[in-house]
């Protein structure tokens, strides 16, 4: 459809050089109905051009008030643009701000919970030790003469009658410790009881050593000695059925222990490490509260459609197409203002005899006929320039409901802070406290460590006890031999010094007078060795020999002060 109209005619009628003489017709050679139905219409063609330039005029006169409120709306989505640009610029920042909140809350919990796992891992180590040394006090058996004999040099507890209670049933526990115990005090870690039932009198079939006197023993040259150290001595690896079944019914130094004084303190321990996972469990969430919200807060801002253009250049292309339609149209309108001045010119000219040819009618007709297709191509036009408008306007009402939007963002934005600020707070409190509670806790370690030394120390002692015992026997041993010796020589003495005073007697006393050296008819002084006046007989326990080359063993591969390990 062309944008202009072609008229011929107008040309024609306002140029009077193509106008020859031989063109005009007299009025008065007309027939007067022809020029009345001429003239009529021309009439209607000039009224149907007025109509068209009215259309045209007020379809421009829309687009323009369109055009200048599409200016307006560019200049309010613009500025909205801005003011949403600058909100979600805030927004972000402040986000990132959160968001190394969150990280700083992270790397405090982080901490302290490593401050936690290496304790853990130290009280692992540590109870892991006490169990090992608690199975090794469990696996090593004490012999009954320890604990059964009523001596009064009792290696276990007190042996006088008094203190002596009926034997409990035999346990060997087997506990194994899981935690560290609380505070530096001072514990019994040995069980004081147990030790007053060890010194019950329990039989497990062997005899009765105790001797009727220090001195019988003496006398009886040794007899109930060689009973101890020597039948019932045992080599390692020669130990019987019989003697092994009876050794699982034996104490061990496990059952010395007190074990519930352990289990108190496990308790205490695992009671303050409890409080500590209390402690430290209420910022568990914190972190991934934080980012959630941080990440919702950010799906919530209006962030444009990856690949959309920029408001500023839609804007722009905008504009530039809606002035492109606008001055299309107004074109089209000066057009229809030249057709329609043409058509009143000619009806002008018609008033005053003016006569036109059929050609100028054919272009007149034709010219009038397209205003239909000239109208429809402006009010397409005018279409086109109200889609631009409305098209600004919406963009318009988006960003006014994106600022809207954003100003619950920063309500929530201002909560987030808020809730930030009582977070780490919150934080502080609980590390500072979790800190301050991990103080005791390791003294449960060096208690715990205490504790295991205190083990050790008492299982190298024991062991070096079997051996000092070991070593004592055999001074003893050496002892009673010279003794026996010293006896024997004597009494050989004795024997022969009564033989030779009788032949002396015999063969020289009877020429001597009876009032002249009265003692030379005694007998020879008679000797008789015992320990010294107010010391009593030493009676040691007895130890298999298997028992004291374990023993041996256990020193060997362990270390301890210098004792009895030369036996």
């Amino acid at each position: 459809m062309s944008s202009g109209i072609s008229l011929t005619y107008q040309r024609d009628v306002l140029s009077a050089s193509r106008v020859g003489p031989s063109t005009i017709v007299p009025l008065e050679s007309k027939p007067l109905a022809a020029d009345l139905m001429n003239q009529t219409h021309l009439v209607s063609l000039v009224l149907q051009s007025k109509k068209a330039l009215q259309q045209g005029e007020h379809l421009c006169t829309d687009a323009h008030d369109s055009s200048h409120a599409s200016a307006q709306a560019a200049i309010d989505v613009l500025a909205l643009d801005a003011k949403v640009k600058w909100v979600v610029e805030v927004v972000v920042e402040q986000l990132k701000l959160a968001a190394s909140v969150a990280k700083t809350i992270e790397e405090k919990r982080t901490y302290v919970a490593k401050q936690i796992h290496e304790w853990d891992i130290m009280r692992t180590k540590r109870t892991d030790a006490l169990d090992e040394i608690l199975e090794a006090l469990g696996a090593q058996v004490v012999p009954p003469d320890f604990y059964e004999t009523a001596i009064d040099n009792s290696l276990f507890g007190s042996q006088h009658p008094s203190d002596v209670e009926p034997a409990a049933s035999n346990h060997r526990s087997t506990k194994s410790s899981t935690s560290v115990g609380k505070g530096s005090g001072s514990y019994s870690y040995f069980n004081d009881k147990g030790r007053s039932n060890a010194n019950a009198s329990v039989n497990y079939g062997r005899p009765s050593t105790s001797p009727v006197s220090p001195s019988a023993t003496i006398r009886r040259n040794g007899s109930l000695r060689k009973d101890i150290s020597g039948s019932n001595h045992i080599e390692k690896g020669v130990v019987s059925k019989n003697l092994m079944e009876d050794r699982k019914r034996w104490k061990t130094l496990r059952d010395f222990v007190d074990d519930q004084a352990i289990e108190d303190t496990i308790e205490m321990i695992e009671t303050d490490r409890s409080n500590l996972d209390k402690i430290t469990g209420r910022t568990d969430g914190y972190p991934e509260t934080l980012t959630r919200t941080i990440q919702s807060i950010q799906a919530a801002l209006p962030f444009p459609e990856p690949g959309a253009a920029e408001t500023l250049a839609t804007t722009q292309s905008i504009i530039v197409a809606q002035d492109e339609r606008v001055h299309a149209m107004a074109s089209v309108l000066e057009n229809l203002a030249s057709h329609y001045n043409g058509m009143a010119t000619a009806l002008k000219e018609t008033e005053v005899g003016e006569v036109f040819d059929e050609e100028d009618w054919q272009v007149m007709n034709r010219d009038t006929e397209e205003l239909p297709a000239v109208v429809a191509e402006l009010e397409e036009i005018a279409h086109a320039v109200h889609g631009y408008h409305a098209q600004l306007g919406t963009m318009r009402d988006d960003l006014k409901k994106d600022l809207e939007h954003l100003h619950s963002v920063l309500d929530d934005l201002e909560e987030l802070g808020e809730i930030m600020g009582e977070m780490i707070a919150t934080q502080e409190t609980v590390e500072a406290e979790a800190l301050e509670e991990l103080a005791p806790l390791h003294q449960h370690l060096s208690a715990l460590q205490q504790l295991h030394e205190q083990y050790v120390a008492y299982r190298m002692a024991f062991n070096k006890l079997l051996l000092e015992i070991a070593r004592r026997r055999q001074y003893r041993e050496a002892a009673e031999n010279i003794a026996r010796g010293m006896m024997r020589q004597l009494e050989s003495m004795t024997e022969e010094e009564d033989r030779v005073r009788a032949h002396f007697n015999a063969e020289y006393g009877q020429h001597l007078p009876e009032d002249l050296c009265l003692s030379i008819a005694n007998a020879p002084t008679a000797w008789e060795i015992a320990p010294v006046e107010g010391t009593t007989f030493e009676v040691l326990p007895h130890i298999d020999g298997d028992l004291i080359a374990e023993a041996r063993e256990r020193i060997g591969y362990g270390e301890g002060p210098p004792g009895g390990e030369s036996v």
